[in-house]
């Protein structure tokens, strides 16, 4: 548990320091470009010897647009199953910045090697199980960053978002029948959940995209899967799809 805890706050702490070092590094080339000529970019951070002027303009606009994306993805946080996942997405962009994104997540699971061994070496021993069935809701949906990377001698537009929202958990938490894990029983638990994630849309044209998407899941739930005092979980997904933009 110390391990688990230390690995997370070394990335937080590594996270921080980075947003530090280009929160100066901006604001040093925000001081410098005051010198130079109307419409330059300058970004002497990145490189004292060139200057970059097209970056800011984007090809692909997303603003006063509906995006219906679909991806397909697996569960990373179930230490006892294997997880397939299926989303069904609409956002719309009220800019180019800030978007709302409603979605539909459908989970699928199976016992994974991890609980085949554990209940074949002990019969007696069966672990807390809660199996994520569907997630809906919504969300708000932040762009600060927009980019553009050479692929081959090709561009590749690209924007990095974050999000937030709140939505509905249906699951199951599962339990033994009698002695051993020969037959199992099901108890459906519904759950608030809120939501924050981040993600990429790759554009390939004016209306298709490529998007990456992990998903963090935050819900209190008994401690003992069905049972004891209430506390927070947590459920991570990571997906890829396409979006079409009409």
């Amino acid at each position: 548990m110390l391990k688990f805890w230390g690995i997370r706050i070394s990335i937080v702490i590594g996270a921080i320091v980075w947003v530090m070092l280009i929160a100066n590094s901006w604001a040093s080339s925000a001081e410098a470009s005051e010198k130079d000529p109307p419409l330059e970019y300058n970004f002497r951070w990145l490189d004292p010897d060139k200057k970059i002027y097209v970056l800011q303009n984007r090809k692909y606009l997303k603003a006063n647009r509906l995006l219906l994306s679909v991806l397909g993805g697996v569960g990373i946080s179930n230490s006892y199953r294997d997880v397939k996942t299926v989303d069904g997405r609409m956002s719309y962009y009220l800019s180019e910045a800030l978007g709302l994104e409603f979605f539909y997540r459908k989970s699928f699971n199976s016992a994974n090697t991890t609980f085949d061994a554990l209940v074949n070496t002990n019969t007696n021993i069966f672990p807390i199980i809660r199996e994520m069935k569907v997630e809906y809701g919504g969300a708000l949906q932040w762009v600060p960053w927009y980019a553009k990377i050479n692929v081959f001698n090709s561009i590749l537009y690209f924007d990095w978002y974050f999000s937030g929202g709140a939505g509905q958990l249906e699951s199951v938490a599962v339990k033994p029948e009698g002695v051993g894990a020969i037959t199992q029983s099901t108890t459906p638990q519904n759950f608030f959940a809120l939501y924050a994630g981040t993600g990429h849309q790759y554009h390939l044209s004016q209306s298709l995209t490529i998007r990456l998407d992990l998903t963090g899941t935050f819900y209190r739930a008994p401690v003992f899967g069905t049972w004891g005092d209430e506390t927070w979980f947590s459920n991570y997904n990571f997906g890829i799809g396409f979006g079409l933009r009409i």
